[in-house]
Formats: C-alpha cells, sequence, structure tokens
C-alpha cells in the first residue's frame, strides 16, 4: 500500500511527549542495511509520506516521551493513512503460484555476516561421482519417485526483546549500548546513518538476553531511530520493544518448500537426487542469501548419491523479511533430506534404519561431499558410523521399537512410534574474523576482551577457562570485559555456533605473546602477583592482542559436528497432540572447552527445534499482516513440552584435528536431529492409519507439526468413532 499521510498531532498533545521523529532528521543515509548494499538499500529506516510501503510492520517514524509507558500509548495515536496500489502475495504458496520467484543470489554480495557455508551455494549446486558414467541411473535398475515437502517459519523470541541505549558526547562522538550479536555491522551501518566516520562511535555489548540470529541485523530498526533521535533531541534515549511490537518488527526463520526427484535402487541404495529449494525471504532477498547457501550446503546430510544437483530460487511475499535464525536453512534441508530417507524405504518397504545405514559416506568409497569436503581425509574426521552404533545399543532401540509395535497392536487411541536420524553439519570455521585483547593488572588480575558477543551461549565461560589455562592463573582471576569496537574492531558477527572457539583461539595467542615476557619473573619469584609486580617494576607490557586466522585445508569446511538421535512419541489419535517420551542424543564435540555449557547448548537448541517442529507456527492473514502475536497465540515450546527423558552423551575420546584445542561447535549441529522426533510422529501416525484398511501407505507431512495436522493425517473418519451397541 502507499503511505498517503502520517499524523502525529493527537499524539503530540499526550502527556510527557517530546517530539515524533521521522526520516528528515535522518542526517545521513536513509537505510538500515546500508553496508550490504544492493537491494538492501531498500529497506529504510524510516518510511516516508508517498512511499509503497512492502508489508505491514514497518517503521514509519518514533515518538519519544519521558517514560516507556507514555511513548508507547502516544505511538498507537499516529494515524496513517493508506491507498491500495496492487495484489498482496502473503504466503510462499502464492508466490510460486504467481511466478513471484527469482533465482537464488551468491551470499558474496553480503560479506558482512555471512558464515558458515560456501556463498557461491546460494545459487545451487551440480555434483556427479567420477564413476565414467557422472552417475547416471542404470536402466531397469532403478527406480524413482518425486514429492514436495513444505516447513513454516519461526519466530526468534528471545527473552530480551531489541533494546538500545544511545547517548551522544564531546561534540559529535557517540556510545550506542545495545544487545547485537554484529557490533562491527552496528557501527558502520550507524557511520552511514549519521554520516560521519566509524570512529566517533563505539558500540557497547555487555551481554545479549537471547538472540538465536535475531540480532545480526534486525536490531537497528532501534538503533538507528534511538541515534537519529539523540541526535534531533540533544538528550540520551532508550528504546525496549514491546513483545508483540518485536515480533511485528522480526520476520524470523524463511519458510521452505523442497521439491525433489530422486532415484535408487531397488535395495535402498541411492542413485540420484535433484531438489529445487524454494525461500520465502519476505518482501526482498537480503539476508536470505546466506541462509540459502546453508540450506544447499547441508543438504545432503550424511548420504552419498552418485548424482546430486540442488537448484534455489527464492519466492517473494508481502511479509516481513526474513533472517538467519539459529541452525538457518540448515535445519529445514536436513530434514527434508531425512523425509526423501523415509519415502525411499517406504517405497521399498525395508527398515528405514537399515536404508540410512547402507547410504552413509564411506571413507575410502566415493568420500568427497557435493559440496567439497573429504570425508576421513586431511584431518575431517568421520564418526558417523560409530555414533549410530553406539546410540542405537544405549537407546536400545531395537528393542524399544519391538515394545512399540506391541503397544501399538493393543491401544486404538493412542499410538506410539521410534525413530533415529544422523546429522552432520559442516563448520566453515575459515569465516571468522575474531579478536582477542588480555591486560594483566598490577594486582594479578586479567581482563579480557573479545570481539564476540556473549548471547547466552557461555562464550565468555570458554574465553575465561582458555585464558586462565593458557596462563596457568586461578579462574578467579579473570575477568571478561565488555565487547567493544574501540577494543576489537573488524570482528565478524557472532553467530553459527563458531564464535565463542575462535574467540577463544584469539586470546589464546594473545595469552602466547605474554607468556614469554613474564616466565623469567616467574621462574625467579614462583608466585604469579610478585612475578607480575617485578615484571611492572621493569616497564614490561603486560598487554597484548591476538587475532583468529584459520588456515585452510583442502576442504570446503573445516571439519564437522556429528550427531545421532533416537526419539519416542506418543499421539492421540482423537485431538492430534503429542508427548515425546524420550529423546536419547549422542554427539561428537571433540574434546569440550566446556561440557558442561556444550551440553546446556545442545539440549537448549534442540528445544527450540522442538518448538519449530510441534508448537510454533506463524500465520498471515491476506493482507501479509501477522496474526499471532505475542505468548497468548504464538507457542514457544514450555516444560510441558520438553521429552520426559532426555538423555544426552557426548562420544569420548575424539578430540577434533581441526578444532581449537581439539573442541567442535555445539549448539546449531543438534537442532539437526529434529528428524528423529518428526519420523517418530509420523511412524506413530503410520500406525493409527493402519486400523484402516488400504490406508498404510506413504504420504507427505508437512512442517509444524500441530495437533490439527496431525489430526488430518490421521484421518479418524466419523464412521470408525462409533460405539459399538
Amino acid at each position: 500500500a502507499k503511505l498517503v499521510a502520517l499524523d502525529p498531532s493527537e499524539a503530540l498533545r499526550m502527556p510527557g511527549v517530546f517530539d515524533f521523529v521521522v526520516a528528515s532528521a535522518i542526517p545521513g543515509l536513509n537505510c538500515v542495511n546500508g553496508p550490504a548494499g544492493g537491494d538492501n538499500l531498500k529497506e529504510k529506516l524510516f518510511f516516508e509520506v508517498n512511499d509503497v510501503i512492502p508489508t505491514d510492520g514497518m517503521p514509519l517514524g518514533l515518538i519519544v516521551a519521558e517514560t516507556w509507558r507514555q511513548a508507547r500509548d502516544a505511538a498507537l495515536k499516529v494515524v496513517q493513512r493508506y491507498a491500495a496500489v496492487g495484489p498482496v502475495i502473503s504466503s510462499l504458496e502464492e508466490a510460486i503460484q504467481v511466478r513471484s520467484t527469482m533465482p537464488g543470489v551468491s551470499a558474496d554480495d553480503h560479506p558482512h555476516r555471512r558464515r558458515g557455508a560456501n556463498p557461491r551455494h546460494a545459487a545451487g549446486v551440480e555434483f556427479a561421482a567420477a564413476d565414467g558414467d557422472g552417475g547416471a541411473p542404470k536402466e531397469g535398475t532403478t527406480m524413482a519417485l518425486k514429492g514436495s515437502f513444505k516447513v513454516g517459519g519461526q519466530c526468534h523470541f528471545y527473552m530480551e526483546t531489541q533494546s538500545v541505549c544511545a547517548s551522544q558526547y564531546d561534540g559529535d562522538c557517540w556510545e550506542v549500548v545495545v544487545g547485537d550479536q554484529d557490533s562491527n555491522f552496528t557501527q558502520g551501518c550507524l557511520a552511514l546513518i549519521l554520516g560521519i566516520p566509524q570512529h566517533k562511535i563505539n558500540v557497547k555489548v555487555p551481554r545479549v538476553g537471547g538472540a538465536f540470529g535475531g540480532k545480526l541485523s534486525r536490531h537497528m530498526f532501534g538503533v538507528g531511530a534511538a541515534v537519529v533521535a539523540a541526535k534531533a533531541l540533544g538528550r540520551p534515549v532508550r528504546i525496549q520493544n514491546e513483545r508483540s511490537d518485536d515480533m511485528r518488527l522480526v520476520g524470523g526463520r524463511e519458510p521452505l518448500q523442497f521439491d525433489y526427484s530422486v532415484s535408487f535402487e531397488p535395495s535402498g541404495k541411492l542413485d540420484s537426487n535433484e531438489i529445487t529449494m524454494t525461500m520465502d525471504p519476505g518482501w526482498f532477498y537480503g539476508d536470505a542469501a546466506g541462509d540459502m547457501a546453508m540450506a544447499v550446503g547441508w543438504s545432503d546430510n550424511c548420504y552419498s548419491f552418485k548424482k546430486f544437483k540442488v537448484n534455489s530460487q527464492a519466492a517473494l511475499t508481502n511479509t516481513l523479511h526474513r533472517t538467519s535464525m539459529r541452525a538457518p536453512g540448515c535445519m529445514q534441508s536436513i530434514l527434508a533430506a531425512e523425509v526423501i530417507m523415509e519415502h525411499i524405504a517406504k517405497t521399498v518397504g525395508r527398515p528405514r534404519d537399515e536404508v540410512q545405514e547402507m547410504n552413509f559416506y564411506q571413507v575410502g568409497e566415493q568420500p568427497t561431499t557435493p559440496f567439497g569436503d573429504h570425508v576421513g581425509q586431511d584431518n575431517y574426521n568421520w564418526t558417523i558410523p560409530t555414533l549410530w552404533s553406539q546410540i542405537k545399543k544405549s537407546a536400545r532401540y531395537t528393542e524399544r521399537t519391538k515394545v512399540v509395535e506391541a503397544y501399538n497392536a493393543a491401544n486404538r487411541w493412542t499410538k506410539k512410534g521410534i525413530a533415529i536420524s544422523p546429522v552432520k553439519y559442516p563448520m566453515g570455521i575459515d569465516f571468522y574474523s575474531s579478536g582477542a585483547l588480555v591486560c594483566i593488572y598490577g594486582d594479578g588480575t586479567v581482563m579480557v576482551s573479545t570481539g564476540g558477543c556473549e548471547l547466552g551461549q557461555g562464550l565468555d565461560t570458554k574465553v575465561a577457562l582458555c585464558v586462565a589455562s593458557a596462563l596457568n592463573v586461578p579462574l578467579a582471576r579473570v575477568v571478561i570485559g565488555t565487547r567493544e569496537t574501540q577494543k576489537i574492531p573488524h570482528n565478524t558477527g557472532t553467530g553459527g555456533s563458531g564464535t565463542s572457539e575462535c574467540s577463544c583461539e584469539a586470546a589464546i595467542l594473545a595469552c602466547q605473546k605474554l607468556v614469554p615476557l613474564l616466565q623469567p619473573y616467574l621462574d625467579q619469584q614462583k608466585d604469579w602477583d610478585k612475578a607480575v609486580a617485578a615484571a611492572l617494576v621493569d616497564k614490561v607490557g603486560l598487554v597484548a592482542t591476538g587475532w583468529y586466522n584459520y588456515k585452510k585445508s583442502s576442504n570446503t569446511s573445516a571439519y564437522a559436528t556429528y550427531g545421532t538421535a533416537v526419539a519416542e512419541a506418543t499421539i492421540d489419535v482423537l485431538t492430534g497432540e503429542v508427548q515425546v517420551d524420550r529423546l536419547d542424543v549422542l554427539m561428537d564435540l571433540g574434546n569440550q572447552l566446556d561440557a558442561a555449557v556444550d551440553i546446556g547448548q545442545l539440549q537448549g537448541g534442540f528445544v527450540i527445534a522442538l518448538g519449530y517442529l510441534l508448537t510454533e507456527e506463524q500465520k498471515h492473514d491476506k493482507k501479509g499482516i501477522q496474526l499471532n502475536l505475542g505468548t497468548w497465540d504464538y507457542k514457544i515450546p514450555t516444560a510441558y513440552d520438553i521429552p520426559l527423558e532426555f538423555n544426552v552423551s557426548l562420544l569420548k575420546d575424539s578430540p577434533n584435528p581441526n578444532g581449537i584445542k581439539g573442541s567442535k561447535a555445539s549448539a546449531e549441529p543438534a537442532m539437526c536431529l529434529l528428524p528423529s522426533v518428526y519420523l517418530a510422529i509420523k511412524n506413530a501416525i503410520y500406525a493409527a492409519r493402519s486400523e484402516k484398511k488400504g490406508n498404510e501407505g506413504w504420504f507427505m507431512l508437512n512442517v509444524p507439526l500441530t495437533p490439527e495436522v496431525i489430526r488430518s493425517a490421521v484421518g479418524v473418519t466419523e464412521d470408525q468413532l462409533t460405539v459399538p451397541t
């Protein structure tokens, strides 16, 4: 719609209101995505009268008042008038129908925060094994099938909504305290908005109350508005979003559709696979480039094909712009990979776990993935076979499968399912550029500052542990300072589960410069505090920086995190409700930097994935307006949704040859084990459907698996509900 009028007069008369700040107050570039360039420049900080507004939720201005409540009440009184300018596309399905699609664009166009995957993969990939025939199916010996699998979006729903406090000092210098994931991007964007050099802006991040990707770029609406308002009024300005307003401004995870065509032998042995991924990025492509690259680059999961091709495209809609969310793109594509494997197993009539296992990558037998990783070579370890066999034993998979079958035979209105799934999660840590500053003070205490943001993922804890170990001092003597762009510039954004390890390595490198300086004094004094004091008397500079720089190998990725999971679930046939009875997870996390932190991360990450699978559903009306805003309508998982029994184990004696101190990333890889729960629920649905003759065949089951979806898939008809007389 076109904005034809904007009238704040009633709002400005309300108590405590100072001003209504709009685009005319911006001294520089009216854009929240300036450093990215390209079509990102269409995303304005404040849209203006006579602009065509692409979707609901776009910012028009900022009410500044004495209190938060006064400001929000006044904002609701600003009158907006619009004129319709054309049809609205409100869903991925509509966009595909009207062909509102564009080819996938390389993430090279968005270098400031793209991580974890080869950026060229955003435009798709094609691979053929070096077997002389390009993986061509052998006539008469292969079977083929097609399918279309759809997954929805997801709100970030971090604990702390977007928040910022901006203040001006010493003329045109700025201190901006914000909860973000990419302070370097924030600084660069603000420099363009204000029209000043970057060195005049210090972005400080003490800690962030959760982010999950929603504060990589989406925070700039609030940050930009706060700085422009502070400059216009000559006083500090603080912004804290109300929850429903926050959800209305931040789009969340992208919905995707996977159209696949796969060929295989009658035994279930894979031959070829061609997938077309269609992603809904909202009203412009932008952030979706990196997420598409990850969706493509993870889509093989653990399985070896002779021929593998992925096409990618974006389908634009009149909805909020989407952005990265934990395991962006790849959580969906790994789920799609397991949907395809289940379809094959059902078609050939073999147990799904047998079909999965027979198609794992094998060291020495076509070990190269379509994306350039050489499994089992150049220190790229491969532990999936070990994890698979161990979890089958520890979770008693075979025995429990028989117990589930017996339960289903004895029960009509509740059904159980059990399933197993693996994950191969490539980590491209060569993307990260991470710095650290280590200062040793006169009393022997140590202050460490890194370019990584503490989001609740335990980054600061891991850095402190590594510094204490490198300097051989008690952990209590080490403290982590606030992340500031004045201390550590140029750092890449915090995300992808790799920033912690890279920040640790940067801090270790800084410590390695300090240890030789202190060693002569430690040899003499045998006491840390006395050695530090003696060194300072001799004017030794006990401050050092370190910078992480990964040395590239022959593999596209530095390494992969691996895991397996066995899930057991029960469905209520009449209501479609689900209970995850038991979940067993076994992960290869190498030598953990902090095992307690890593276990907490994989548990928390998996619960986010459970929410995506079972309870969280984004709904839009025909105008593209999100309907379920806030906790009353949008349901994140609660204590009642987590598995009744949640067992987590880590593979022992498996150091990562390419990892920092032998470690691996922990949070996002575990999220990609959600197919275990999906497949367990689908098995339970199969059991319910089999009660009606002729209803036992394969069927597609799209995500999210809300009670309505499960109830519909079960297909209980009225005649089955007749009470016997």
